[in-house]
C-alpha cells in the first residue's frame, strides 16, 4: 500500500526532475536566486514557470495535509490551546528570547556597512616649567579628535558579514519553529492521555461499584453459611484493590492536568473541560502515499533541519569569500575635526592652539600575515565539503525516516481498526447482557461486568487512536507539512 523508494548502494533513488516546496516562514534554496542575477533576456522560458510550479506544489501539499486527521481537528478544544501555547508556554517564551538575541546579532552584523563615529577628548590643567620663563606657567589645554568613517570598498566583505547576520536570524527562526512543533507534539500527546485517564477514572468508579456489589452479595452468602471466610476473602481483597486503583487513577488524572497546565502556560484544565471521547478516525492510505512520494521526489528534503543545513552552507560560502579578500587593500572614507597644539617657530616651547577640519580616504592593507589567510581559505573549503556530505546523509536519513514513519502510520491504522472492532463487539455484548437481564436470564452483576469490559475496550481503542494520531503528527513533521506551524505565522501577523 505504501510507496517505497528503491534503494541502491545505500542511497535513495529520486526522479531527475525534482520539485521544491517552501516551508512557511523560511527561504527557498535552489536555482531561483541564480536565475534572478541574470539578465531577463537570458532567462529560459521554463525558468519563468518555476515560481508557478512551486506555488502549485505548495498548494497540493496544503490540500493533502488538510485531509489528514490530527488531534486539533477531531478535538476542537485542542486548537485554541495550541495557539495560546505558542505565545504563553514557558518553553516558547524561552525560545522567543533566542529570536531576540538573533535580531540583536543581525543588527550588530549590519553595523559593518554603516558609518562609525568616534570622538577622543582630553581636558587637562598643565604646569609648564619653561627655560625661557622665570616662573612656572599654568595653562588649561583642550584636545579632541572627532571623526566619521564609512567603508567604501572592502571587496564585499562588509556586505557578506551583514548577510551572515541575516542568515543566522533565519536559522534561529527555523529552530524556533522546530521547537514549537516539538511542543505541539507533546501537547497533543498529553491532551489525548488526559482523555484516556478521564475514561480510566470512570472505569475505576464503575469497577468500585461492581466490587462493592460483589462484597454485599458475598456477605449475604457468608451470613447464610453458603461460603466460608476463605472464599469471602478474595472478594473483599478485590474490592480494596479496586478502591486503591480508583484513588490512584484520580490522583494521576489530577497530576496530569496540573502538568498540562504548566506545559501550555495556562490554568489547570477542569475535568469537565476534557472531552469524554476520541472519535473514530479515517485512514486514507492513498493520501499518505502521495505525501510520501512528494517528499521523496525532492532532491533536498522539505524539513526545517534540511533548510537550516542549507543556510549554514550559505554562511560558510560567505566566510570563504571574505577569507579570499583578507590580503587585499580596503578603502574607507574619513572626515573629522580636531584640536591640538602646534609650534610655528624655532622655539618649540612656544605652542599655539590648532583647529583643523579634514576629509579623505584611508587604505588598510595587510600584505603578509604568515600564510594565515591561505589556511583560512582551505578551512572554509573543507567545511563546505563537509556540509555537502552532511546534506547528502541528511537527505538519505530523512528519506528513510519518512518511509519508516509512513509504515508506522499504516501499522497504527490497522491496530486502531482492530481495537475499534473490539470496542464495537464489547458494546454488542453489553446490549446482549442487558436484554438477557430484562428476561431474567442473567444477574445484574453480569451486566455490570459487561459494562466494565466496554470500559476496557474503549480505553484500548482510545490508546490505539492516540498512537495513530501521534504517528501522523510525526510523519507530517518530517515531510514539512504539519499545519500546527500556522499558529506561529498567526502570532507574527
Amino acid at each position: 500500500m505504501f510507496i517505497r523508494a528503491p534503494l541502491a548502494q545505500g542511497r535513495i533513488s529520486r526522479p531527475n526532475g525534482h520539485r521544491r516546496r517552501s516551508i512557511s516562514g523560511l527561504p527557498i534554496r535552489g536555482s531561483c536566486g541564480a536565475l534572478a542575477n541574470r539578465s531577463m533576456t537570458l532567462i529560459p522560458r521554463r525558468a519563468l514557470l518555476l515560481p508557478l510550479s512551486l506555488v502549485l506544489a505548495a498548494a497540493a501539499l496544503a490540500a493533502d495535509t488538510g485531509a489528514v486527521p490530527l488531534p486539533e481537528r477531531v478535538l476542537p478544544g485542542l486548537g485554541p490551546i495550541l495557539s495560546d501555547a505558542s505565545r504563553q508556554s514557558p518553553r516558547m517564551l524561552s525560545r522567543a528570547i533566542d529570536l531576540e538575541i538573533a535580531e540583536n546579532n543581525r543588527l550588530a552584523a549590519r553595523s559593518n556597512i554603516l558609518p562609525s563615529v568616534g570622538l577622543n577628548f582630553r581636558q587637562v590643567e598643565a604646569r609648564d616649567d619653561r627655560a625661557d620663563q622665570p616662573k612656572t606657567l599654568s595653562a588649561s589645554k583642550t584636545y579632541y579628535d572627532a571623526s566619521i568613517t564609512q567603508p567604501l570598498f572592502h571587496w564585499g566583505e562588509r556586505r557578506n558579514l551583514a548577510r551572515v547576520g541575516e542568515i543566522q536570524q533565519q536559522i534561529a527562526r527555523g529552530n524556533h519553529r522546530e521547537a514549537y512543533r516539538g511542543l505541539a507534539l507533546e501537547i497533543r500527546h498529553r491532551y489525548l492521555i488526559l482523555i484516556a485517564q478521564k475514561r480510566l477514572v470512570a472505569r475505576g468508579r464503575d469497577y468500585v461499584a461492581y466490587t462493592a456489589q460483589q462484597v454485599r452479595l458475598a456477605e449475604e452468602r457468608l451470613a447464610k453459611k453458603v461460603i466460608s471466610e476463605m472464599e469471602f476473602f478474595p472478594v473483599r481483597l478485590a474490592a480494596d484493590q479496586a478502591q486503591i486503583g480508583l484513588e490512584r487513577a484520580e490522583f494521576d488524572f489530577a497530576s496530569s492536568r496540573a502538568a498540562f497546565g504548566r506545559l501550555v502556560g495556562g490554568a489547570v484544565p477542569a475535568p469537565e473541560s476534557i472531552p469524554d471521547d476520541i472519535p473514530e478516525l479515517p485512514y486514507d492510505a492513498a493520501l499518505f502515499d502521495r505525501l510520501l512520494a512528494g517528499f521523496l521526489a525532492d532532491d533536498i528534503p522539505d524539513s526545517i533541519e534540511a533548510v537550516n543545513l542549507g543556510l549554514v552552507r550559505d554562511i560558510e560560502d560567505l566566510n570563504l569569500r571574505n577569507q579570499r579578500t583578507r590580503l587585499r587593500p580596503k578603502v574607507s572614507l574619513v572626515a573629522g575635526a580636531n584640536q591640538d597644539e602646534q609650534s610655528y617657530t624655532l622655539n618649540t616651547a612656544q605652542k599655539y592652539k590648532l583647529n583643523s577640519l579634514y576629509a579623505g580616504v584611508t587604505v588598510s592593507w595587510t600584505i603578509f600575515d604568515g600564510f594565515a589567510a591561505q589556511a583560512a581559505v582551505r578551512n572554509s573549503l573543507a567545511r563546505l565539503r563537509q556540509l555537502e556530505i552532511d546534506r547528502g546523509e541528511l537527505a538519505h536519513r530523512l528519506g528513510q525516516q519518512a518511509q519508516t514513519q509512513a509504515k508506522q502510520v499504516y501499522f497504527s491504522a490497522r491496530a486502531m481498526a482492530i481495537a475499534d472492532r473490539a470496542y464495537v463487539s464489547a458494546q454488542g455484548g453489553l446490549r446482549a447482557r442487558q436484554a438477557d437481564f430484562a428476561r431474567g436470564a442473567v444477574s445484574e452483576s453480569d451486566v455490570a461486568l459487561a459494562g466494565i469490559q466496554v470500559h476496557d475496550t474503549r480505553i484500548a481503542a482510545f490508546n490505539a487512536r492516540t498512537d495513530f494520531l501521534l504517528r501522523v503528527g510525526e510523519f507530517l513533521g518530517t515531510v514539512g507539512g504539519d499545519p500546527v506551524l500556522a499558529a506561529l505565522d498567526d502570532v507574527r501577523r
